[in-house]
């Protein structure tokens, strides 16, 4: 069994994923630390275990965008206060978008760079092929899916993004530093950035206490993965484009003899946004429950168009489509009506309160 906590990370992604190891012992992965804004759900959350048992087996960093990296950055300022271990961070950063001639936010990417690297934190190890230390996590044009075992039995593959994401990211990435005046690839003027931005600083020393497509190039360089564990899948997307998950979901089901990818359950891309929760994504996947991060603040997402894609594409599907909201919000509250779920056939799940997140098993 997966447990996928859903965090309360406003219009971000902070998902807290455990999986049992054979002896009993739980494994876990921190996906994503959404904004600055609502670090306390992450720190809560570590501060939860107890003081031997911190560790995270995995911490993986989708992309660069605020909502996604800030709350990560906060947390490995925080982490030898709260003696948290982490086993291995995956992220592509500047390193890794410079590995290669095809290859190739910017800003707080820069930062927890020099932050793993200050901290002499494992990077990218699982995806090492060659010398390269820190390899870049993506799709390679002519080799196999990349795909890498997890203590305690897990699996996990990689989906997106493909070479051509990377190549964007590092075209943007560059363009947004030369803007700020800064140079990629300093992590000693990068950690004195960081020093003096008084919202990225951590908290545990502070008991006191910011039919379209999507064109979004750090959205399109989304880390997105299928978690596995025995018979049980969840596919988890960040912010992928829906065309380049499609892309990388072909490569899967190619390699694997299949039509169609069935999972127990689907991070939706963008928090529910039209532009990346696409029918052709979802015609690739069997899978009736759906998880939606996301309190509509500053997007207004879930899209309507989006959701009733999700409810569509569950046709097929053994039950009802359910969604898993970690809000209760303007924005999410619509599908909350007893009678438009009966009309529509599907299952709405919300949490208990505002700040509590929501909790699946899969």
């Amino acid at each position: 069994m997966i447990t996928v906590e859903m965090l309360p990370a406003a219009h971000g992604d902070a998902l807290w994923i455990e999986w049992p190891g054979p002896g009993g012992e739980v494994h876990r992965m921190l996906v994503d630390g959404g904004p600055s804004t609502t670090y306390r759900a992450v720190l809560g959350r570590v501060e939860s275990l107890p003081k031997r048992d911190r560790r995270l087996d995995v911490l993986v960093v989708t992309h660069v965008d605020a909502d996604h990296i800030e709350g990560v950055v906060r947390l490995l300022q925080d982490r030898a206060r709260l003696g948290l271990s982490i086993g291995d961070v995956w992220f592509n950063g500047w390193p890794q978008l410079t590995q290669d001639a095809d290859l190739l936010g910017a800003d707080q990417g820069e930062m927890l760079q020099a932050l793993i690297g200050s901290q002499r934190l494992a990077w990218n190890t699982a995806f090492r092929t060659g010398r390269q230390d820190a390899p870049a996590v993506r799709v390679a044009d002519r080799r196999a899916v990349p795909s890498t075992e997890l203590p305690g039995g897990a699996r996990a593959t990689v989906v997106s993004p493909g070479g051509p994401e990377l190549a964007a990211l590092r075209r943007e990435w560059a363009k947004v530093l030369k803007g700020l005046g800064v140079t990629p690839g300093h992590p000693e003027e990068a950690l004195e950035r960081l020093a003096r931005r008084k919202d990225l600083r951590g908290l545990a020393d502070d008991l006191l206490g910011g039919e379209r497509v999507d064109g979004s190039v750090p959205n399109g360089s989304s880390i997105a993965f299928l978690l596995e564990l025995g018979e049980h899948r969840v596919l988890l997307t960040g912010d992928g484009h829906g065309d380049v998950l499609a892309r990388g979901l072909d490569r899967l089901l190619t390699e694997r003899g299949a039509d169609r990818l069935a999972v127990d359950a689907l991070k939706v891309p963008h928090h529910g946004s039209a532009a990346n929760t696409t029918d052709d994504l979802l015609a690739r996947l069997t899978t009736r429950r759906f998880l939606i991060s996301t309190n509509g603040d500053k997007f207004k997402h879930p899209d309507e168009a989006a959701v009733l894609r999700m409810i569509g594409a569950a046709d097929r599907t053994a039950g009802p489509p359910e969604l898993v909201f970690n809000y209760l919000s303007d924005t999410t509250e619509p599908w909350a009506g007893p009678e438009q779920q009966r009309t529509l056939g599907y299952t709405a799940v919300y949490p208990a309160h505002s700040e509590a997140g929501t909790t699946v098993e899969v």
